[in-house]
């Protein structure tokens, strides 16, 4: 589940929602003026959540990556997420920067994993090597938002192609061992904002395609999620 790094309140509900995993975002979530304070403020809030005993991931922004990674990385921390990586070079030069605050932080050198959703034409093009770029690397996911900007909506509110690129990081992430993340939604459903019976529907495709969890981007989608990925 997906949850603001700059808002105390978010992060603290985020608990009642039980998810399997909490993000704190430094990225869409957070506005510009609260880039700062939400940087300042995000490792304590790893350590918080992890001493709670539930995984945290945090989820950057890929254009000042190298300033919310030097913030995020410290003691509990399970795993950065990075959106939109094009190249593998890219990856490999986050990874590095990722061992060195590890040693600089007393985290466990190698032990903070690296989640990839690619959100763009030449990401999923280069997607094998890119996956490849680190031992890192543990999870391929899809992203919606900049997809459609670049690859335009259809008349029925999707994005072009989105079923053959979801096959597409299926396909990679079985091939290269990694973690498929994904939920098929349909169009008109909003992805982020669906509800409820939509965010079922589309965690339970995926899980038929082979994916095997997604983000969640508000409290009401983590049971639905849950309830569509759950082989029961």
């Amino acid at each position: 589940m997906i949850v603001p790094a700059h808002d105390a309140a978010a992060i603290e509900r985020s608990a009642l929602a039980a998810p399997d995993v909490v993000v704190l975002d430094l990225e869409y979530t957070v506005p510009p003026k609260g880039k700062e304070a939400a940087r300042a403020g995000v490792a304590a809030w790893v350590k918080q959540i992890a001493d709670s005993q539930r995984e945290v991931f945090v989820r950057i922004d890929r254009d000042t990556r190298w300033a919310d990674v030097r913030a995020a990385v410290a003691r509990g921390i399970q795993g950065i997420l990075l959106p939109g990586p094009e190249a593998a070079d890219e990856v490999a030069d986050l990874a590095d920067l990722i061992t060195t605050m590890e040693r600089e932080r007393g985290v466990e050198v190698g032990s903070t994993e690296l989640v990839l959703m690619l959100e763009s034409a030449q990401g999923f093009w280069n997607i094998a090597s890119i996956a490849q770029a680190s031992p890192r690397v543990s999870a391929l996911g899809v992203g919606r938002i900049d997809l459609t900007m670049q690859l335009g909506p259809l008349p029925q509110d999707e994005f072009r192609l989105y079923r053959f690129l979801m096959t597409r990081t299926l396909v990679a992430a079985r091939m290269l061992g990694k973690q498929p993340l994904g939920a098929c939604w349909r169009p008109g459903s909003r992805g982020g904002v669906a509800n409820v019976e939509r965010t079922a529907r589309a965690a339970k495709e995926a899980r038929l395609m082979g994916f095997t969890g997604c983000v969640c981007a508000t409290a009401e989608q983590v049971a639905p999620v849950s309830a569509g990925f759950s082989i029961a």
